[in-house]
């Protein structure tokens, strides 16, 4: 054994060790490793490079001989931070990529995790959300089981009296869009009529008021803290009194808080049902009526209460109290459920804005992931670089955990910074994305759980793309690579050819997924609405409409750039009243059929633009048309005429006859079909008005004209009006939101798996330099080295659309599957994806391809 290693190291340790250190290593290298070090220095490039790595050594790195204390581990780890970063220094091009990678990986993945966050908060403020629930009902109507919100009103007063299960009860409208005056200022927002209990159950939290007595009295009304402030400024509200629909005077008894806006109801002000009981003809004919809903009823159960047993329980209520009424179930749906858990099909809770949560969280993990590919991917390909650096910490007696919590700690070092510019990214991306269902949604860092979450993401991200090089690296061989024989082997490579399949497999899945979705979208866009919403606005109809609507309409018609005026019972995209007292000659007494009704008087048909298949609309020339009635073709198909026009049917008592045939009308749900529905002559409804324009009519200049007729007529309530079209587009909200966030995301995991790729391709050509330029001296032309160099990639591009192509294709379909009106899976968005990957692929692979291959061969052969 040699007694003295090579002075160069000893001049080396005296220089950077720790003085009180210096014998103790010293002695460590002639005891333990003279050998080694004696047999390394033989080749002089072997101990310079030994040196090099040396230089970033830390004294606890050396395992003392047997007998020497044993040093802290804190010079271990200082040396491991040490070493990570000056190896991202060094390679600053291929830091760039892994951290340019993690951090939009990251970006994605928080963000995802931030909306769901939110997403998953709703309601939890409510102190009595496990117990809480809404009273829906399985209905079979034309075939078809619906489930429905609306119940009847007298459930209410049932529920309380009779059943010891029920602690409180609350009826809650749909009321909307009330007119609230308060001397010249007047505001139309969005309110609901509860019942005293509303306040106990739900934790709205009450800034002035008493919760017993603030909804007692009929005439009373609770405020938001935002409305209080606008209607009557710094003053304080309660006491003071203010106008509904310029009909009914009532006072403030409360202030409320803000409503969260995590909070599935949303409200601007409260006031009690008993005032819709005294001020609605319509809501007092119904008290003892099991067969008309038009309202929700809510309770909070007793504490041990089964919400499963209490449904069985209540379930054929309604049926009971009224024997016509057949095939309809009461059941509970809990508050924890109502925004994630919300959509029934065939009386089945089948999911609803749960499946989207599940959807983004699985797109956040593979964005994620794939961010950790490119990271593997490098790392293992730089592996020969590497090699010797690990052959000399283990020579010198570095173990395998030590030698791997070295590249964890280089991978952790990287994910840290990774995070630091991902924050920025979403800060700075925050603007953007309001309208993507991020409005609500901020980066609280004053969120102990959050910072949690960052710092578990930075760890697990960390540990993920660290583990493969860690270990592969951590068992080379230091005799091999210190004798100069070590060769990488095909495992890497190959192991490197599977995860950028599966980078951009991933990523082409995601782009099928996101044109489908967009797809589905303007499939039911394209879909005839069977009327012309092109230039007809709706205004919300009132009391002061309703009594002034013939004067209003003279002047509306009179106006330059009107073409027609009508009113109705719902704007032309909802649907306020469906039936099923409706019966006609050969009609099966036992069928449960209801026709959605829309109710109106002239020129509907003008204002719409409906299609007239049969007959002719309502007409003032008629006289007999007050008792008339128009089917739509679904509604004619369950009657069953052949010949409508003339004959008669029932509605309730009422007689009427059918005096014409239109076209189907989309109303409500586009991707449904279109429910059997009919037009009663009704001169009393307006909750809706209609306005044409001309074709021609200037749209500013027309409404500024009609401005102030509705000023006149309408004086409770601004002017406001919405354009159906527009009211149309809000029917695709979510899926436009779906598809616009698939779309950010596929973006996203596309650029990652092109950045890594391009540090792939960068790295592979520095490889094959000396190869190419033996190639360009014996003839090789660019295109050539171009095909060299490309086609590798290119092959792998193929294979990942192969095999992404059956997984968009079972994705894709299964969830068109929830649209019953849905568009159909086109080769061609296949083919379009899988063109449009190679494309990116090729311009990925070629810049670094043709920068080689363009190399002059004197440069990277002349140290041959």
């Amino acid at each position: 054994m040699t007694k003295h290693p090579p002075r160069l190291f000893l001049r080396f340790f005296r220089w950077f060790c720790h003085p009180e250190l210096r014998k103790h290593i010293e002695g460590d290298l002639m005891e333990l490793y003279g050998e080694r070090v004696h047999e390394a220095g033989k080749r002089k490039a072997d101990i310079k490079f030994m040196i090099d790595v040396l230089l970033l050594f830390r004294p606890g790195i050396i395992r003392p001989a047997e007998g020497h204390r044993q040093f802290n581990n804190y010079g271990m780890y200082k040396n491991y931070l040490k070493t990570g970063w000056r190896n991202l220094l060094r390679n600053k091009g291929y830091s760039i990529i892994n951290i340019g990678g993690l951090a939009a990986g990251m970006s994605v993945a928080i963000l995802i995790g931030l909306w769901i966050q939110f997403e998953m908060s709703f309601d939890s403020f409510h102190e009595n959300r496990s117990r809480i629930a809404m009273v829906l009902k399985n209905t079979l109507f034309n075939g078809e089981r619906n489930t429905q919100e609306a119940t009847p009103f007298p459930l209410h007063d049932e529920l309380k009296r009779n059943y010891p299960e029920i602690k409180r009860a609350s009826r809650l409208s749909w009321r909307t869009d009330i007119s609230l005056m308060v001397g010249d200022k007047k505001v139309v927002k969005n309110g609901r009529y509860v019942d005293p209990d509303f306040l106990s159950m739900f934790s709205f939290p009450l800034i002035r008021g008493s919760i017993k007595n603030a909804l007692k009295d009929p005439n009373s009304i609770i405020l938001t803290e935002s409305l209080a402030s606008a209607l009557f400024g710094s003053e304080d509200a309660v006491g003071k009194s203010l106008r509904v629909n310029n009909e009914y005077d009532v006072q403030v008894t409360g202030v409320l808080k803000e409503i969260p806006k995590n909070s599935t109801m949303q409200f601007d002000f409260l006031a009690p049902y008993e005032f819709e009981v005294q001020t609605s003809d319509f809501v007092r004919s119904s008290a003892n009526n099991w067969g008309n809903n038009f309202l929700m009823n809510l309770v909070e159960l007793q504490e041990g209460t089964s919400m499963e047993s209490f449904s069985n329980k209540i379930s054929t209520l309604n049926m009971d109290k009224d024997n016509e009424i057949k095939d309809q179930y009461l059941f509970l749906h809990p508050l924890e459920k109502w925004r994630l858990f919300n959509d029934y099909r065939n009386w089945v809770n089948v999911g609803g804005r749960i499946e989207y949560i599940r959807l983004f969280g699985i797109i956040g993990i593979f964005v994620l992931l794939i961010a950790c590919i490119n990271f593997m991917n490098l790392s293992t390909a730089r592996s020969q670089k590497r090699a010797r650096e690990v052959g000399i910490r283990k020579a010198m007696g570095s173990l395998r955990g030590q030698v791997i919590t070295q590249f964890l700690s280089e991978s952790m070092i990287t994910a840290f910074i990774s995070f630091i510019f991902a924050v920025a990214i979403i800060l700075l991306s925050f603007p953007y994305l309001k309208n993507l269902g991020f409005e609500n949604i901020a980066l609280d860092f004053g969120d102990g759980i959050l910072l949690k979450a960052g710092l578990i993401v930075c760890i697990v991200t960390g540990l993920i793309a660290g583990s493969y090089p860690a270990l592969y690296l951590s068992s080379f061989l230091p005799v091999n690579v210190l004798k100069g024989v070590f060769r990488a082997g095909k495992g890497p490579a190959t192991f490197r050819r599977i995860l950028v399949v599966s980078q951009f497999t991933i990523s082409i899945t995601l782009m099928i997924g996101t044109i489908i979705v967009f797809r589905q979208i303007e499939h039911a866009k394209d879909r005839d609405l069977g009327y012309n919403p092109n230039k007809l606005i709706t205004i919300q109809g009132s009391n002061d409409l309703a009594q002034n609507f013939a004067a209003l309409k003279t002047d509306l018609l009179n106006s330059e750039g009107i073409e027609a005026v009508a009113k109705a019972s719902s704007p032309m995209t909802a649907v306020y009243n469906k039936w099923s007292d409706f019966s006609w000659e050969g009609k099966d007494p036992d069928s449960q059929i209801a026709f959605e009704a829309l109710m109106t008087e002239w020129d509907l048909e003008k204002a719409a633009g409906l299609q007239f298949k049969m007959g002719r609309p309502f007409s003032i020339e008629h006289a007999t048309d007050s008792n008339a009635i128009i089917l739509n073709e679904a509604a004619l198909k369950i009657i069953g005429y052949k010949d409508p026009i003339g004959k008669t049917m029932k509605s309730g008592e009422r007689e009427v006859t059918i005096v014409g045939v239109i076209d189907n009308v989309l109303m409500q749900d586009p991707y449904r079909p279109i429910s059997p529905g009919v037009i009663l002559f009704d001169a009393g409804q307006t909750n809706a008005i209609l306005i044409r324009m001309k074709d021609d009519a200037d749209v500013k200049e027309t409404l500024a004209a009609i401005e102030p007729l509705f000023a006149k007529y309408n004086p409770s309530m601004p002017f406001d009006f919405t354009f159906v079209n527009d009211e149309f587009g809000k029917k695709f909200e979510t899926e436009n939101l779906v598809g616009k966030l698939s779309g950010l995301f596929a973006a996203f995991a596309i650029f990652i798996s092109c950045l890594g790729l391009s540090g792939l391709a960068s790295f592979m050509a520095e490889q094959r330099t000396k190869e190419i330029g033996i190639r360009k001296v014996l003839g090789a032309t660019v295109p050539n080295l171009w095909n060299l160099l490309s086609r590798d990639f290119v092959s792998l591009a193929i294979l990942s659309c192969v095999i992404a192509g059956p997984i968009a294709y079972y994705l894709a379909n299964d969830w068109l599957q929830k649209y019953e009106y849905r568009t159909a899976l086109s080769w061609w968005i296949f083919a379009a994806v899988w063109g449009g990957v190679l494309v990116i692929t090729l311009a990925t692979v070629s810049y670094q391809a043709v920068k080689s291959a363009l190399m002059n061969p004197v440069r990277s052969l002349r140290s041959e």
